[in-house]
């Protein structure tokens, strides 16, 4: 069973902000948030991305950028995968590929990337006077995106760089390719300026549209998915795509609240949500995996620190207990996830 944790903001409880200690936008503070899920066995944590203030108890918060926070975080933490959202709508692929490549190479292979399209108005409005594109615009746009920040990234081959001292030279410029990409949406010329990254690729993973509008992208290694859909998701994704369950979580008695009451707004009414104590929390856990679904899940915490303390000390024993956590391997977020070792290079296979 694979674990990962949103470590935005306050939490995902609308009462959260009043109950978080400091400032929720403080590196200091996420930093601490990434240690103590590595510490508590944890593969992964997510920082969301966006263009538009939030929604719900954290609008008055702001947002940073993902990578960069996470960039900060990466020296400090050791073994736990730091997954980035990443919009493709008005971004350029060059521009994310080397964020991504730095973020790989600065926490030593442990990179993900969260791929999302902007659809709301309000975020496309820090563009121009024009609206969102339609949806099949968007898919082909990301589609496109992709592909063009893959070849960026495979630009340079394994062993370009060769740093041969005596000789002088740096590179072995025969392993770098100048790429030339021309679709409907992007024009772009390589090599990029930065050496592929430890992962090949950092771990890409997608959302599962259970209405089929979206496809999940063929190269997916993650695909986070509401615990309903599940099996209509293990269905769709190639075999080695590892299947995340989506869940917000609130344990019994913290801060006084013992239910979800007060949520509103139908982005929240069709998520997955959980409340009640961290025994029962692990044994719905472990039932959901065994059921085949679901390789993990991805945790969305009620109030940050407190849901994460008492996950880490309460519910990670019983999953460890009953052999629902498997020893972790190896250091990379690719080894963590069990997929292979390095991404293949594109201009290689």
């Amino acid at each position: 069973m694979f674990l990962g944790m949103a470590i935005d903001a306050t939490g995902c409880h609308p009462d959260s902000r009043w109950h978080s200690p400091g400032d929720p936008l403080d590196p200091e503070r996420q930093r601490r948030l990434a240690q103590q899920a590595e510490r508590g066995g944890l593969d992964f944590v997510t920082l969301d991305d966006s263009m538009a203030i939030p929604e719900g108890p954290c609008a008055a918060l702001g947002r940073q950028d993902a990578v960069t926070v996470l960039a900060g975080i990466a020296p400090l933490t050791t073994t736990i995968g730091l997954l980035a959202t990443v919009t493709t709508t008005y971004c350029e692929p060059v521009h994310v590929s080397r964020a991504l490549a730095t973020l790989d190479h600065i926490s030593q292979g442990r990179a993900g990337w969260r791929r999302r399209v902007v659809t709301a108005a309000a975020e496309a409005a820090h563009f121009g006077p024009e609206s969102a594109a339609g949806a099949d615009e968007l898919d082909a746009e990301q589609a496109e995106f992709t592909d063009a920040v893959t070849k960026l990234w495979d630009s340079w081959e394994d062993g370009a760089e060769i740093r041969e001292v005596a000789t002088g030279r740096f590179l072995d410029r025969s392993k770098l390719r100048h790429i030339e990409h021309a679709g409907p949406h992007f024009r772009i010329k390589g090599p990029a300026n930065v050496p592929r990254p430890p992962q090949g690729h950092p771990v890409l993973a997608v959302d599962f549209d259970p209405r089929g509008h979206r496809a999940p992208a063929p190269g997916a290694d993650m695909v986070f998915v509401e615990v309903a859909d599940a099996r209509a998701a293990r269905a769709r994704v190639r075999a080695r795509t590892r299947v995340i369950g989506e869940l917000e979580v609130l344990f019994s008695g913290d801060h006084g609240v013992s239910d979800w009451d007060g949520r509103t707004g139908d982005a929240a009414s069709r998520r997955s949500r959980f409340a009640g104590t961290p025994v029962e929390l692990a044994h719905l856990l472990g039932d959901m995996w065994d059921s085949g679904d679901l390789d993990g899940f991805h945790l969305r915490p009620a109030f940050l620190p407190t849901t994460l303390s008492r996950f880490a000390a309460e519910v990670v024993p019983v999953l460890r207990q009953r052999s629902w956590l498997r020893p972790h391997r190896g250091t990379t977020l690719r080894a963590r996830l069990g997929l292979p070792a390095k991404a293949p290079n594109v201009f290689s296979a």
